[in-house]
């Protein structure tokens, strides 16, 4: 045989061989059940392995569909697995409850043993668990998913969720909101009152009127806040108009476009920048250390007043009534004092050790 031959050959030969050693039986079933549910009921869903898609109706009921695919090298192996996943549902007077629950391979107490040393036995990449709720528009929802997505259309209810390893997306605005996220992505609307715990994910919403805000290695990106109440850990936040802020920043870095009333902040190894001051009355308050802080206070007249420790001020040459005194020569303290506009009706107040701060205008 010729030697191009016998290397087509083999090279055809061992895809094949590769292809029969990859191969999966894909095996599935769906379940579906609906129950009644006002506006003023409960509905709470949790899952593993797939993702969740909620839509509201204008009807009195919950209509649930669940379909689950398993694959593997072996259908026998794939049957099994797929007998021992099911949904377990729960209702009540306005209430409505669904698990999906994995049933364990072997019972027993050896098999108790090895579950707890081996408490997954199979790969969840073989699984996909997958949900079609549609749901009152305004009932309340409590949905936790892990290794999934979260897709909320129709729907303005009260919202209480878990998302871990997935993204969660809400299409309408909403009164109330409790979210928790891990390695996600967020992307809201407006939410009115909203409490938000983020850790190593992406945020993008539009308004909120008060906003509770804990978050470590998130990217942000919001329209408008109100009030902000914040707990950063290496962030990356960027506000374009916001009322008031309180609250601590650790090596995160923090960009508002537009302050309206007042900043309120303990800052450490943080940036933090304001770009245009809207009220003149508007109060800046920073317990810093180690920080960057740079205002464009044009057009914002002000009493300026900073005492730091190994700090660096710099006011431009349009600030009057300069006055610098040192507290402490050894620990290189000092207080700056200086005036900014005519009336002076806001404040800028910073302490701290070390740190830049630089006013523009």
């Amino acid at each position: 045989m010729d030697t191009r031959y016998k290397i087509a050959f083999w090279m055809a030969f061992m895809l094949f061989s590769a292809y029969l050693g990859t191969a999966q039986e894909r095996v599935s079933k769906t379940v579906e059940r609906s129950f009644e549910l006002s506006d003023a009921g409960e509905f709470q869903i949790e899952n593993k392995y797939g993702n969740i898609d909620i839509t509201g109706w204008e009807q009195d009921k919950v209509a649930i569909k669940v379909s689950i695919h398993v694959n593997h090298r072996k259908k026998d192996n794939a049957q099994s697995l797929l007998s021992r996943i099911n949904p377990e549902f729960k209702s009540g007077t306005n209430y409505v409850g669904v698990v999906s629950k994995i049933r364990k391979k072997n019972t027993g107490w050896f098999a108790d043993f090895f579950n707890k040393t081996n408490p997954v036995d199979f790969d969840r990449s073989h699984v996909q668990i997958d949900y079609e709720v549609f749901m009152p528009s305004k009932a309340e929802l409590r949905v936790t998913n892990r290794f999934g997505d979260v897709i909320i259309e129709g729907w303005s209810g009260p919202l209480n969720a878990l998302v871990e390893h997935g993204d969660l997306w809400v299409t309408e605005d909403l009164n109330k909101a409790d979210v928790i996220l891990k390695f996600g992505k967020v992307r809201t609307q407006d939410l009115e009152y909203a409490s938000l715990y983020l850790k190593n994910g992406e945020l993008e919403m539009e308004n909120s009127n008060s906003l509770r805000l804990n978050s470590s290695g998130t990217d942000m990106d919001i329209t408008s806040v109100k009030t902000l109440e914040i707990y950063s850990n290496k962030d990356d936040i960027a506000i374009a108009e916001i009322g008031s802020v309180y609250g601590t920043l650790k090596f995160s870095t923090l960009n508002i476009q537009r302050l309206m009333k007042e900043v309120n902040l303990d800052t450490k190894i943080a940036d933090f920048r304001i770009t245009q001051f809207i009220e003149p009355q508007s109060e800046i308050s920073f317990e810093q250390e180690s920080s960057e802080i740079t205002l464009n206070v044009s057009g914002f007249s002000h009493r300026f007043r900073a005492t730091l420790e190994q700090g660096v001020v710099r006011l431009p040459k349009s600030f009057e009534n300069v006055n610098s005194t040192v507290l402490d020569k050894g620990r290189r303290l000092r207080e700056i004092e200086a005036t900014y506009g005519d009336d002076n009706a806001g404040l800028i107040s910073i302490n701290g050790i070390k740190g830049i701060v630089t006013i523009n205008d």
